[in-house]
């Protein structure tokens, strides 16, 4: 009889943190949910006490010991490597029970349950992650807003608000979006939107929020709107190509993040995209979600994934 063992799956962000408790069989006992820790933003100590914090919490009336937590960390691109790990692990893990994968990572393990294929990340910010047959991964995208993230929301957002600039300027025409933004913003003059985004209270993820209205505007038939969140998806859908050309095996594309979970002309557009530059390509939406990507990470380095293992992760999980 196979000794039961248990392992943590952690989806890493910069927001919050999600930790999921599971045994081997895929049945997932427990979850908890924290701040993030994405040690880029708030330094190593800061957050190992976080996730320490977040784990304890998923631990609490349990004797489980862990065998492996994995975490999909937003702080990384591709997996840590021992030094990294080690400095993370500090005084309050257990490093060799460690596996830090980016949280790109992750979120595609959710889609592709473990095979090869490619994950698009359009939320605040945005980047691609592929993983082709020989099990390599390979990054684009993920600039930062200062640098770029076409795709992302904040993108959309500052596209939608140059646009509105031109339009009180006369350089072009965007009524609808100049009337948005004067009202998302709260602005009693067009000028005033300066002071509304130079205000150090005012974080990328405060403009990214614009993007819902350059979406809402696109999705009703808006010129401009519509223009915007096309130029985006295609430029998206020509980095998506440019790796797929030399690994077509991956050619099986996750949507990821807000701008796709709620907006189906953003699917849609990149789908098409991609497909006039790849015809094989299919696109669809993950049915783990990243904190069980972790685990089937985990699963699939110990030959644990089965039909009836990723059933029960789904239903386990559910359930709690």
């Amino acid at each position: 009889m196979n000794q039961t063992q248990y392992f943590i799956g952690v989806d890493g962000g910069g927001t919050r943190t999600t930790c999921v408790l599971a045994r081997n069989d895929g049945t997932v006992l427990k979850r908890s949910i924290g701040e993030g820790i994405n040690f880029n933003n708030i330094g190593m100590e800061e957050a190992r006490k976080r996730l320490h914090k977040a784990v304890t919490k998923l631990l609490e009336g349990t004797d489980v010991s862990f065998d492996c937590i994995c975490i999909g960390m937003s702080a990384l691109d591709y997996a840590a490597d021992e030094e990294t790990t080690r400095l993370f692990a500090g005084d309050l893990f257990d490093p060799d029970k460690m596996d830090m994968q980016s949280d790109a990572y992750t979120a595609l393990m959710g889609y592709t349950l473990g095979q090869s294929g490619m994950i698009i990340i359009c939320g605040t910010g945005s980047m691609l992650l592929m993983v082709d047959g020989k099990g390599n991964q390979q990054v684009t995208g993920g600039w930062g807003h200062i640098l770029g993230d076409p795709g992302s929301s904040h993108a959309l957002a500052m596209d939608g608000l140059r646009a509105a600039i031109n339009h009180w300027e006369g350089v072009s025409q965007a009524p609808r979006l100049a009337e948005k933004a004067m009202e998302h913003f709260k602005l009693s003059y067009p000028r005033q939107l300066i002071e509304r985004v130079f205000d150090p209270a005012c974080s990328p993820a405060t403009i990214a929020q614009f993007a819902k209205e350059v979406l809402i505007l696109a999705a009703e038939g808006d010129a401009c709107a519509y223009d915007i969140v096309f130029r985006n998806m295609d430029h998206t859908a020509a980095e998506a190509a440019a790796l797929l050309i030399h690994a077509p095996e991956a050619a099986r594309v996750g949507l990821h993040g807000g701008v796709f979970t709620h907006n189906p002309l953003a699917c849609e557009l990149f789908t098409q995209a991609l497909q006039a530059r790849i015809p094989h390509a299919v696109t669809g939406m993950a049915e783990y979600p990243p904190e069980l990507g972790a685990l089937i990470h985990v699963f699939a380095k110990r030959g644990l994934v089965t039909d009836s293992v990723l059933h029960t992760l789904k239903e386990s999980y559910a359930a709690i």
